[in-house]
């Protein structure tokens, strides 16, 4: 810990290593098996769990990007068995007592940016100059391509993927593959849910439920309601993502412009 600049009020175990040059500041908290790099800053407010790598230069628990942000008390909260690659950067919370929030075992590549009040799940892979906008949510597995730009309060579903250069600015629902600028749905993430080990008679409801939804005519308010009568876990999940979305979900393409989606 030579050449840190560690404050004394901080809480670091004793199995945490942390490079020179790296900035920990009074109210931090660093859980055992840690591995910090050199030229990283934790910010106050700061929770980190255990075995996470923080490498080079990244910035944890900065203040907001937001106007709204007044100096208040909140949180950056991160789990365990995360790897935080060189300079990425993730904001602490926007209103008191609020969290950022950081769940276990994530891949967050270099440059990219977690704005305040985010939620991501466990096991995501956030790829190289990502941008995650403020209150966005990232669902458990989910994948989110390079250089993707992800408008405020949009939702990445469980298990989708979102390809590379894409914008998103609606919520991509559990298990689609999403793409372009601005993204539209691609179709089921088949090879994720195959690797993630689900049955072919499960992807093949889960199939069912998409064809309802992108290839039918019923409208959205129409397609929830049988959703609801199908007596599927999966057709429950995806009318509770409905229901709790705040900007709407990707629906069908211009098929004027692009072909059809094939399920």
């Amino acid at each position: 810990m030579i050449d840190c600049k560690i404050s004394r009020k901080a809480f670091l175990d004793r199995d945490v290593n942390i490079g020179p040059y790296s900035v920990v500041e009074d109210d931090v908290a660093i859980g055992a098996g840690s591995w910090i790099g050199s030229h990283v800053i934790i910010r106050n407010g700061s929770v980190v769990g255990k075995r996470n790598v923080i490498c080079s230069g990244a910035q944890i628990g900065v203040d907001p990007q937001d106007y709204h942000f007044k100096g208040e008390s909140s949180r950056c909260v991160i789990g365990d068995n995360n790897v935080i690659r060189e300079y990425a950067t993730i904001s602490r919370a926007t209103g008191e007592g609020n969290e950022t929030v950081i769940g276990n075992g994530n891949y967050i590549m270099t440059y990219v940016h977690v704005a305040h009040n985010i939620r991501v799940g466990n096991n995501t892979v956030i790829s190289s100059m990502a941008q995650l906008g403020g209150y966005v949510e990232i669902g458990d597995l989910a994948n989110v391509g390079g250089h993707t730009g992800i408008h405020q309060f949009c939702r990445v579903g469980k298990y989708a993927m979102l390809g590379a250069k894409s914008y998103l600015n609606k919520d991509l629902p559990p298990y689609l593959m999403a793409s372009g600028n601005r993204a539209v749905v691609c179709g089921l993430n088949t090879t994720g849910l195959v690797r993630n080990l689900f049955s072919w008679s499960e992807i093949e409801e889960i199939k069912n439920i998409l064809r309802l939804l992108y290839c039918s005519e019923h409208n959205l308010t129409e397609c929830t309601t049988l959703l609801r009568n199908m007596n599927s876990s999966f057709a429950d999940e995806f009318v509770a993502f409905v229901k709790n979305s705040k900007r709407g979900i990707l629906l069908k393409r211009d098929t004027t412009e692009l072909p059809g989606i094939a399920f």
